[in-house]
């Protein structure tokens, strides 16, 4: 007489059943997941773009300040600042050395929210969570020195580091001239021209190791039109997200294999080594190159 129960040769049927289901539904929660956050990382640009709108509108249309690099008042965002009299830790110094010969353990996190809220956009953006990208891991994985938690960066046409004046020759002939927009008027196309950018500071592949999301984003180091010189970060995976001047905020794909491997500083499986930051022909410096000069 059989009793109550499975054989073994049941069981092992339906253990390799879940495993064959589990085998097609995890890249497929995996995914999901990937594009929730890609959602709510759209949703903190569209609500750092509206707090800089709000404060060109109380401002008399000038912008808010792009980079932590200027000596001026009105940086949208301030550096890591120490101690309870907040006081902006130096440029130029060794964040390994830093916080056990000078800060005493105080480059930390509470340090990097101060930098945050100190600056002139987050009276607008009220909430330190808008600053960074929920797929952004630096700040729990890194040592404490590069712990960076915000995730956008300004580009440096927008009133921030990019203080050329030179012009570029274009693909296909004609020329652009590198000008600041200082104010409302100097932006042309604004659902066009991007204004706060994903990028990652603690593993650029041409930058290395930064303690702080310093400066801006800027493209076309040395005036060379196919350059990265920063580079957006790969959260998304062959997504980043973008914030623009009329407010509202979209996801963008790449569409060329050599950014993505060059943000991920991966080999290239074509050529065996990871891209150089010059890449002729991309059509992802393209259109970040169109979006970057505020003007025509």
């Amino acid at each position: 007489m059989r009793k109550n129960g499975f054989t073994l040769i049941e069981l092992l049927v339906v253990i390799a059943i879940i495993a064959m289901l589990l085998a097609i539904l995890v890249p497929s929660l995996l995914y999901v997941k990937e594009q929730a956050t890609a959602i709510l990382c759209a949703a903190n640009q569209k609500g750092l773009s509206m707090g800089w709108l709000l404060y060109m509108d109380d401002n008399d249309g000038y912008l808010i300040g792009g980079s932590t690099y200027n000596s001026t008042d009105y940086r949208w965002c301030e550096r890591p600042l120490i101690a309870s009299a907040p006081m902006p830790i130096p440029f130029g110094v060794n964040p390994a050395n830093y916080e056990a010969n000078m800060a005493s353990g105080q480059l930390n996190m509470e340090a990097r929210m101060r930098g945050i809220r100190a600056g002139t956009l987050f009276p607008y953006a009220e909430s330190e969570k808008l600053y960074h990208c929920p797929n952004d891991k630096n700040y729990v994985r890194e040592t404490t020195e590069y712990k960076v938690y915000r995730t956008y960066a300004i580009p440096g046409l927008m009133n921030g580091e990019d203080f050329r004046t030179n012009t570029i020759t274009l693909p296909g002939g004609g020329t652009r001239q590198f000008k600041m927009a200082k104010k409302n008027n100097d932006i042309v196309s604004p659902s066009q021209k991007y204004i706060f950018v994903e990028e990652d500071v603690v593993n650029s592949p041409v930058h290395g190791k930064q303690w702080h999301n310093l400066g801006g984003f800027v493209l076309m180091g040395g005036s060379n039109y196919w350059q990265w010189w920063d580079i957006p970060a790969f959260y998304h995976n062959d997504r980043s997200t973008l914030g623009f001047a009329d407010g509202h905020a979209e996801k963008h794909t790449w569409e060329d294999p050599r950014t993505l491997y060059l943000m991920k500083n991966e080999p290239d499986p074509s050529t065996g080594s990871v891209p150089g930051n010059t890449q002729t022909n991309n059509e992802d410096i393209i259109y970040m190159n169109r979006g970057y000069f505020p003007g025509r």
